[in-house]
């Protein structure tokens, strides 16, 4: 994909412009093609005005004549060299408006006849919108660019000027942290959360700013901040290995890591069983990082118009890319991402295309975005993206002395002191369950307890346990094909196309899935006819 230089600045005849903000955009146009005499139709302004008196005028300008969308393309298509009857530079805003109508699409494919017929014949149209709105007609006669948001010379100039016009003090001035946190949001959400945080607290707040961002990406109904307070140590037991290689794989946004020349990773793959803790490692990567968390989930950004499932898909990475350094994380990623070979038929290739991108994204990339994905079913999940990680563990049931300690971080967590549990006896009683599974036999345990008025205890929890139905029994074909496909190399003494998360125990491994095969045969005798 072009950028936006590369489109106006080699004079293309047609661009499809993407943006987050159109005033923003038409200022950078105004500032960085000084020499070019630029035109802007739209809908509310009924004509056609210079961009340099519609700025300075703040948008409050008379129409020298109005017009519709259709004559201003007319006035282009009869220009007249010798009486300069019309520009040859022109900003159409709200494209997404009118360029639908097929009456439109015709006369814009009129003045390009044109172009490419009169060699003396030259303009730019530029149709600026939201979202990428490119009618099929059009598609293959121009471009697409996405008009990116500030970067972090652009954040501090404007953060300069804002310090200056509301006289901060020294004291009351932007902590260097606020800047990074300013990633990913408009020069006009920049000037509003400065304008906020010193109306509210009389100073740049960096709490309130990291509010402010969490806000305003939750706007855009594709990304949310994720909170980085989970820690490794504290909130998330067992899984050495995965914990180990996420420790190991700090440092290569950094400065000393670059001067190093450490290569970017693209990103990690976790699967597994739900409720084993893969999405807590996705939270606690942030905060062993330092990192901001940004969540998507795939499925938001289909929609059933043409067009806007792959816009949407551009638009969320190029936000991601302008937040970066950071992590995307993507949980149960094959809830958006399956079902590409059946695209064709299903969705117009809808899901193909935007998958595509993905990929592409993921191998192209040249912005510090380390992607963490999840996983519970392996089978829908096009084995071109899982190839795109850099490694993929498998985030097994937790083992006995893993278990041991999910105990107790939750018995913790509740207010209460392990040591006054049988923690070692917990473990055993709970074999074969989940983090998740344990979190609710504490929860059901607290309850009991609370309605017989008497102390959490280890008698409690183990009679709890002993009515609690393991993951086994409930997701036993899912497991089974994820232990296949995972498998096993007994050389590394690991799997064969995931590393187990924890060392893994050979003898438990074998038990877990003969218990699994033995529940699959007894569900299947009990079958009707069997």
């Amino acid at each position: 994909m072009l950028s936006i230089d590369q489109c106006i600045g080699a004079n293309r005849p047609l661009t499809f412009v993407v943006v987050e903000s159109d005033v923003e955009f038409l200022k950078y146009v105004n500032e960085n093609y000084k020499k070019d005499d630029w035109y802007v139709y739209s809908k509310t302004l009924s004509g056609v005005v210079r961009l340099k008196s519609l700025l300075s005028s703040q948008f409050n300008i008379e129409v020298p004549r109005a017009a519709k969308f259709i004559d201003v393309l007319s006035d282009i298509l009869r220009k007249d060299y010798v009486n300069n009857t019309a520009y040859e530079k022109y900003i159409f805003l709200e494209s997404d408006m009118y360029l639908e109508d097929k009456q439109n699409q015709r006369k814009i494919k009129d003045v390009l006849s044109r172009y490419q017929l009169d060699e003396e014949f030259t303009m730019n149209l530029v149709f600026v919108s939201q979202t990428v709105c490119v009618p099929a007609p059009l598609e293959r006669l121009g471009e697409v660019a996405f008009f990116g948001l500030p970067d972090q010379d652009g954040i501090k100039k404007l953060s300069d000027h804002l310090s200056k016009k509301l006289e901060l003090k020294s004291d009351q001035k932007p902590h260097p942290e606020v800047l990074n946190n300013l990633k990913g949001l408009t020069l006009f959400e920049i000037e509003q959360a400065y304008l906020q945080s010193f109306n509210i607290y009389h100073e740049i707040s960096l709490p309130f700013i990291q509010n402010f961002k969490k806000n305003a990406i939750a706007k855009t109904e594709l990304l949310s901040l994720s909170e980085t307070d989970v820690s490794f140590d504290n909130d998330i037991g067992g899984m050495v290995n995965l914990k180990e290689w996420i420790k190991k794989s700090y440092g290569g946004w950094t400065v000393e890591g670059q001067q190093f020349g450490l290569p970017l990773l693209k990103g990690l793959l976790l699967v597994g069983a739900t409720g084993a803790g893969k999405s807590l490692i996705m939270k606690g990567i942030g905060n062993e990082w330092g990192l901001p968390v940004i969540n998507f989930d795939p499925t938001l950004i289909f929609s059933s118009r043409v067009g806007d499932s792959e816009t949407n898909m551009h638009r969320v990475l190029h936000i991601v890319e302008c937040m970066a350094p950071c992590v995307l994380s993507i949980d149960e990623i094959e809830k958006g991402f399956s079902g590409s070979q059946s695209s064709s038929f299903s969705d117009a290739g809808v899901t193909s295309r935007v998958i595509g991108t993905f990929l592409i994204w993921m191998q192209d990339c040249t912005k510090p975005v380390f992607t963490i994905a999840t996983s519970n079913d392996i089978r829908n999940l096009p084995p071109e993206l899982i190839n795109r990680f850099d490694e993929t563990f498998f985030v097994n049931i937790p083992q006995s002395y893993e278990r041991r300690d999910i105990f107790s971080i939750h018995i913790q967590r509740l207010g209460r002191d392990p040591g006054k549990f049988d923690l070692d006896e917990l473990a055993i009683q709970s074999k074969d369950l989940t983090g998740r599974e344990i979190e609710q036999v504490l929860r059901e345990g607290m309850y009991e307890a609370y309605y017989n008025k008497k102390e959490l205890s280890t008698k409690i929890l183990i009679g709890v346990l002993k009515r609690k139905t393991n993951i086994l029994t409930t997701m036993a074909e899912q497991l089974k094909y994820l232990f296949d496909w995972v498998g096993w190399d007994e050389e590394k003494g690991d799997g064969l196309r995931a590393r187990y998360s924890s060392p893994p125990d050979v003898l438990d491994i074998k038990r877990v899935k003969n218990e699994i095969d033995d529940i699959l045969k007894d569900i299947e005798g009990k079958k009707p006819g069997m």
